[in-house]
């Protein structure tokens, strides 16, 4: 909790924090916003889509296309998808718009990769390989996805801070 909720670790709360003052019992661990964090294609998906292998989906742009919004508008939502809750993800996989990780401690290490230039933080551990181009890259947020690189220990504990957020009734399904 003290590193999901401290700005000197981690910037998990810019995203995930809708109250200013801290209470998990009134906290929804979302702030309801739209932003592109540069999510990976999802191969499987396209696949099996009738889109197409080299379709993108590109967020809110394509709800933005129907509703009387100014073009350059339009744009800088290109790729933004909503911030979703935190309560229950550790029951709720696949994770991410497109379904792209299995597991949930696969979407905390794609967000510490954003903090090393390490090889191995550089590496899906889902599929051994980099984790693949952003489907939208112009306007990924950086500056929320900033904050010290975790090692394992600490990412062992935003996992079990993540694990907590499960409702009672809900706990026989955690791995």
């Amino acid at each position: 909790m003290g590193l999901f909720f401290s700005p000197a670790f981690t910037s998990c709360n810019q995203c995930h924090q809708l109250q200013s003052v801290y209470s998990t019992k009134r906290e929804s661990f979302s702030n309801y916003r739209y932003e592109n964090i540069g999510v990976p294609a999802n191969p499987k998906l396209n696949d099996m889509s009738e889109m197409g292998a080299d379709w993108v989906d590109e967020g809110l742009l394509t709800t933005l296309l129907l509703a009387d919004v100014a073009d350059e508008d339009r744009v800088a939502q290109r790729g933004k998808f909503k911030v979703p809750t935190l309560r229950n993800a550790a029951i709720t996989a696949p994770y991410m718009h497109n379904g792209v990780f299995k597991d949930l401690r696969t979407v905390v290490l794609f967000y510490n990769k954003y903090n090393s230039k390490n090889v191995q933080a550089q590496t899906n551990p889902e599929t051994q390989l980099d984790w693949g181009p952003p489907l939208v890259g112009d306007n990924i947020a950086t500056e929320k996805l900033s904050s010290l690189f975790l090692v394992d220990r600490q990412v062992d504990a935003l996992m079990a801070f993540l694990y907590m957020l499960t409702d009672e009734r809900y706990e026989h399904l955690l791995p």
